[in-house]
């Protein structure tokens, strides 16, 4: 029996310390029935030279291009990709070498079109297991969408296998929230979703990643997605029955959203003007009630629609006594 093909897409951009690792990591596979795809994203250490080194093995394509973006670079792989299956590498990770044949084997044994794992947060000098309990669930595709927009499953796209003909939608240049503005429009392709709390995937955490570090962009990026998906799934009715739930659950990530800005260490005009754009489209949505977002919401809600710098000093000052930390934001 034929083995499908997996094409497995890595973006590659200032990746030269750790790229080496990662595409040996994918080289010792089990399953060897893949395509690799390397899009150099216009690097401009030594990653592309390093990708040029691996383009001797057939199943190894490499494309340089201009800089373009985590998003770009994902897209452009997936134009190319001639496999039935499509994964996501990041440049600076690893994967155990029975991944791809364990979750490929799990996915076929379940007739799903998209497979998540679990995966290995790796620190300087410790490792953080995260869904890892051997545990497999299998979920309708509308119950796992659920999961995901309750943040339940997280969007991560090297957590996860798919088959090549949910991969509809291209990915919009929202770093580093690319994902999360465009896996749940995958997954509402499909017909069955498997979690495997297995740990395949081993996460490098860097200070210097997106999501380590911090722009203004960063969080009209996550507005933006947030925004793409309560208009994505209203507008398609995708979930009927659901209506109330996907509104209050936008409006209070937009709340969330404007308090992590106000209480970043860096505030300045530029977080100021995207609060300002979160709270007009809030009041696209007014009259809002207490009931459908809660108490604290609904308080901070009241605070902003009143005046912007007067929300962002209280929230500032409430911060003093709050044990959350501003270094996870936006989720």
């Amino acid at each position: 029996m034929k083995q499908p093909l997996i094409s497995i897409i890595i973006p590659v951009y200032n990746g030269e310390k750790y790229l080496r690792p990662c595409i040996d990591s994918i080289l010792n596979q089990t399953y060897q029935h893949w395509e690799l795809l390397l899009i150099d994203d216009g690097s401009p250490d030594s990653s592309g030279a390093i990708c040029d080194e691996y383009a001797s093995d057939p199943r190894i394509s490499v494309v340089h291009k201009e800089n373009g973006g985590q998003a770009s670079a994902r897209n452009q792989g997936v134009a190319m990709a001639k496999g039935e299956y499509i994964s996501f590498v990041d440049c600076d990770d690893w994967l155990e070498a029975d991944m791809y044949e364990s979750m490929l084997q799990t996915m076929q044994a379940q007739q799903a079109e998209i497979i998540i794992c679990g995966y290995i947060e790796e620190y300087k000098e410790r490792q953080k297991k995260v869904h890892a309990d051997g545990e497999m669930v299998v979920y309708e595709a509308n119950e796992a969408l659920k999961l995901v927009l309750r943040g339940k499953i997280g969007s991560y796209l090297w957590s996860m296998l798919f088959r090549r003909e949910v991969v509809q939608e291209l990915m919009p240049d929202l770093n580093p929230y690319e994902d999360h503005a465009t896996i749940f429009k995958w997954i509402s392709h499909a017909h069955r979703v498997v979690v495997l709390h297995q740990a395949f995937y081993h996460y490098r955490q860097l200070e210097s990643s997106s999501l380590h570090s911090y722009n203004p962009k960063k969080g009209n990026h996550f507005f933006m997605a947030i925004k793409e998906r309560y208009h994505y799934i209203a507008e398609r009715n995708l979930l009927p029955g659901w209506e109330t739930e996907n509104r209050s659950l936008y409006l209070r990530g937009c709340i969330k959203l404007t308090k992590d800005l106000a209480r970043m260490p860096d505030y300045d005009v530029q977080l100021k003007a995207i609060i300002e754009e979160v709270r007009d489209e809030l009041r696209n949505f007014l009259p809002i009630s207490r009931k459908e977002i809660g108490t604290k919401y609904y308080i901070r809600l009241k605070l902003l629609m009143m005046d912007v710098d007067t929300f962002v000093r209280i929230l500032r000052l409430s911060s003093i006594f709050s044990k959350s930390s501003t270094k996870k934001l936006f989720s």
